[in-house]
């Protein structure tokens, strides 16, 4: 046949739009109606009738006659045609428009809206009249009762005891001989059933009746499984159910839908404790952000890539507030000088010096080592704690509180140390931004080992006593959450910062220090306390903004008081055991923040929409490389909070599988009236600054771009803040005045 004839031969595909071509048999085969007939049971309990039939005969339609199952009732309708009944038992449907079919051709037409009688199966008609009056195809079809299974829990809740009840209806009689049913996955306990034996294998339940049990068609088999103890994981389970007679009949096959979602994981409650004692000489209030960033800044902070090098540093302390010291540790052998600089805005330069020390002497310090053992298991912990002090730094007033960068350089080499300086005189600030120090320091490779180094010899216990290999020892802060501070701070918010490290110590605090927090891009490793802190915070109405991905989706445990090391499970079972989901759905990232770690990327493109997330920007605008890192989506097997909406999204390919992977911006609020976004994609700090990790495959930002995510934080921040953060209008998107390399950030796969 030549593709000519390929193309002009349609299937009357009557439920579609447009529908597929068949292709014609040759000439020389015999053609038969080959009728089909099948049911499906709607959400309203009708059922949809189809009839398929193939063309015998070229023609123009009139109509189509079809029989349905005597005593059949209900209101039916078609589709692209008129139906009517035109005798008991007949209906007639005829085509809207005139419909010319060929020999080979398809028909397909649905009935919807019947209801049909006990009984079964039947044999019914099909019949198509051309406008000649000759039958274009005739024959007959089996109709089997639809299965119409529908399982159901007594407690659908991962982890709890439930009962499991099968209900399916019979297609045909017959003498049952006994009834398949496939188990979710997981479930475990003694299961027993009622008036029947009930015998496990491979996943599924097969019960047997205890005596002869003739069934027929319509009849309704509801089976009982007792002492179901469901998985600690959910999820929405299609489930199979078959029904088979003593003769090997098959009187009934279907599936259905059993959604098992976990709730929220309860969460201990985190004191508030006391504020910090205020020490003498320490103000009770400190500047306004407009007032700090009004004072001169300078681009001197900056390290070019030409002065990377051996030279290292870390401080004995990740945060500080005024009145405290921090050590500073240094490898360089040379003199160097130690400036610490304030990041803000500072008239695009970045940064304002605060305090300086020069010609301080330093010493090459010994290798880090690797190692430490607890409960028989190998740490491998790289440590620079056998380094010896290089200076100690006073924290005074003039330390206003912010994110610094300690800038130590030899005049050929020179690295960061970071350090937050709280505010602890117990004022409560409309905003709050966290630095991820935990998850720098999971990816921090410096001494030869991270978490990520491999399976058998990344690291299972992490120390801060040692520097940042990434960021030139800034760790994740340039690429990702320097961003997000220049923007706070250029539009004057009234904005204080802390760690992850002191949500473990203050998390308790969280609702009297700020009424929104802001997390940053890349914030996945949390304590109990962190996640407790978060999810209580929440609970008492604290706005929360994670400008990122990969959100509290691993576990950690801080070892001592001094949140100086943390321990992490890889060692019960791999990867698998070090995440929050180990523990059982309801300790997914999704219950707490709105939607879920989906997978590591290759970069794509956001395309705005329409929603209150784009207000200001022409829906369609494409900003290339916007999701890219990795991303979160909305899954739907795990629990979604009411109200929850989809405020933008799309889709990329996943590093690992090559597949592609949705990514779903979300928000919801709470009964609190705490408001919750989930941003899902990395890159909401980089684009301000226009300065994305440089090894995460995306193009350059462009100004365009960039104002595009500035307006997209400005809409957030606005709608997070219930409006008590008000962003000033007009507001030009911040940009430094200074080149700052771009740093790559690294990025496991997980």
């Amino acid at each position: 046949m030549n593709r000519l004839r390929k193309h002009v031969v349609a299937t009357v595909a009557l439920s579609l739009a447009s529908a597929p071509l068949t292709v014609a048999p040759p000439a020389t085969a015999a053609v038969v109606a080959n009728v089909a007939i099948s049911a499906a049971t709607a959400s309203n309990g009708t059922t949809t009738l189809s009839y398929r039939a193939t063309v015998t005969r070229a023609g123009t339609l009139r109509y189509v006659l079809v029989s349905i199952p005597p005593g059949s009732g209900g209101r039916i309708t078609s589709v692209n045609g008129a139906v009517r009944t035109v005798s008991p038992g007949v209906l007639q449907w005829r085509p809207a428009r005139t419909l010319t079919v060929a020999v080979g051709a398809r028909f397909s037409i649905p009935f919807y809206g019947v209801l049909l009688p006990s009984g079964g199966p039947w044999t019914l008609s099909f019949r198509a009249i051309g406008t000649t009056g000759a039958a274009l195809s005739a024959g007959t079809g089996t109709l089997i009762r639809p299965a119409n299974v529908r399982i159901t829990a007594s407690n659908p809740i991962p982890a709890q005891r439930s009962t499991l009840t099968y209900a399916g209806t019979v297609g045909r009689p017959g003498v049952l001989a006994f009834v398949r049913m496939k188990l979710p996955t997981g479930v475990r306990g003694t299961l027993t059933s009622v008036n029947g034996t009930l015998t496990l294998a491979s996943g599924y339940a097969t019960w047997r009746p205890r005596s002869q049990l003739s069934v027929r068609g319509g009849d309704r088999l509801a089976i009982p499984i007792y002492g179901a103890v469901l998985s600690k994981y959910g999820g929405i389970f299609r489930l199979g159910m078959t029904a088979t007679a003593s003769t090997g009949l098959q009187l009934m096959a279907g599936t259905g839908s059993l959604a098992l979602i976990a709730p929220p994981a309860p969460m201990p409650t985190i004191l508030a404790g006391s504020f910090p004692v205020r020490p003498a000489g320490c103000p009770t209030a400190w500047p306004t952000t407009v007032a700090e960033n009004a004072k001169p800044g300078t681009g001197a902070w900056v390290i070019p890539t030409t002065m990377n090098g051996p030279l290292a540093a870390y401080l004995t302390k990740v945060s500080a507030t005024c009145g405290a010291t921090v050590d500073l540790k240094v490898t360089s052998g040379r003199p160097v000088s130690v400036v610490a600089y304030r990041i803000g805005y500072y008239q695009g330069l970045g940064g304002r010096e605060v305090w300086r020390r020069d010609g301080v002497p330093t010493v090459v310090q010994p290798a880090p080592t690797i190692g430490g053992t607890a409960n028989g298991h190998p740490l491998r912990m790289a440590s620079a704690a056998n380094w010896s002090k290089t200076l100690t730094i006073p924290i005074d007033r003039n330390w206003i509180p912010g994110t610094y960068l300690i800038k130590v350089s030899d005049g050929r080499y020179a690295a960061y140390a970071p350090l937050t300086v709280r505010d602890d005189t117990g004022r409560k600030h409309s905003l709050l931004i966290q630095q991820a120090t935990t998850t720098w320091e999971a990816y921090n490779w410096y001494g030869g080992r991270s978490f990520y180094s491999s399976a058998t010899t990344g690291s299972g216990r992490l120390t801060f006593d040692r520097p940042y290999a990434e960021g030139q020892g800034s760790g994740q802060f340039l690429p990702l959450e320097q961003g997000l501070i220049l923007w706070a701070e250029s539009m004057g918010l009234d904005v204080t910062y802390w760690t992850d490290n002191d949500l473990d110590v203050y998390g308790g605090q969280l609702a009297a220090r700020a009424g929104t927090i802001f997390l940053p891009g890349h914030d996945e490793y949390y304590s109990l306390r962190m996640r407790a802190s978060i999810s209580q915070a929440i609970k008492r109405g604290v706005n929360v903004a994670s400008f990122g991905a990969n959100a509290s989706y691993r576990r950690i445990t801080f070892t001592d008081s001094t949140r100086r090391y943390w321990d992490v499970d890889r060692y019960t079972a791999g990867g698998n055991s070090t995440l929050w989901r180990y523990l059982g759905d309801a300790y997914a990232s999704q219950p707490l923040l709105g939607a879920e770690y989906g997978c590591g990327i290759s970069a794509a493109s956001l395309r705005t929409g329409s929603t209150w997330l784009f207000r200001g920007i022409p829906a369609g605008t494409v900003v290339p490389g916007f999701l890219a890192g990795e991303v979160d989506y909305l899954w739907p097997g795990l629990y979604k909070h009411p109200g929850l909406g989809i405020l933008g999204g799309g889709s990329a390919i996943c590093r690992t599988t090559g597949r592609s992977t949705p990514m779903h911006v979300t928000v919801f609020v709470a009964p609190s009236g705490a408001r919750v976004f989930n941003g899902s994609t990395f890159t909401y700090g980089c684009f301000l600054v226009r300065r994305c990790p440089s090894n995460l495959g995306m193009p350059a930002q462009s100004v365009a771009s960039r104002r595009v995510v500035t307006t997209m934080v400005t809409n957030v921040t606005s709608w997070v803040s219930r409006g008590t953060i008000t962003v000033p209008g007009g507001a030009a998107a911040p940009e430094l005045r200074i080149a700052v390399p771009n740093h790559e950030v690294a990025i496991a796969e997980k």
